[in-house]
């Protein structure tokens, strides 16, 4: 029971330790907190969940790219003066990862 103890120690530990970014999400959206979330909060979330904003991954242009697709293609509205803090807000926050995949494995056939 010991080791049991001691690893959820650690565990709680180190969950205390994660950046203060982790803990700025906002539980009804699932969007992180930050310039712009307002914003987003009420221009996006008025059609779809905000958890599936936070599931993409892109840069401003894809953002942009992807807002233009859904003004032609979803019914959505012109954004205005809007539309430049959204871009901010989803290309600092929800931005190409910066790892991909794994690199590839080294195959030596002998």
């Amino acid at each position: 029971m010991q080791k049991a103890a001691r690893m959820f120690f650690m565990l709680f530990f180190a969950l205390s330790l994660r950046p203060a970014s982790a803990a700025d999400i906002d539980p009804v959206s699932g969007l992180v907190i930050a310039s712009g979330f307002d914003e987003v909060k009420a221009q996006c979330t008025a059609c779809h969940s905000g958890r599936l904003v936070a599931q993409n991954r892109a840069d401003r242009a894809g953002w942009l790219q992807m807002i233009r697709w859904m003004q032609d293609t979803q019914n959505l509205w012109p954004l205005g003066e809007a539309e430049p803090v959204i871009l901010d807000y989803l290309a600092a926050n929800y931005g190409p990862l910066p790892r991909g995949r794994r690199a590839p494995l080294e195959v030596s056939f002998e």
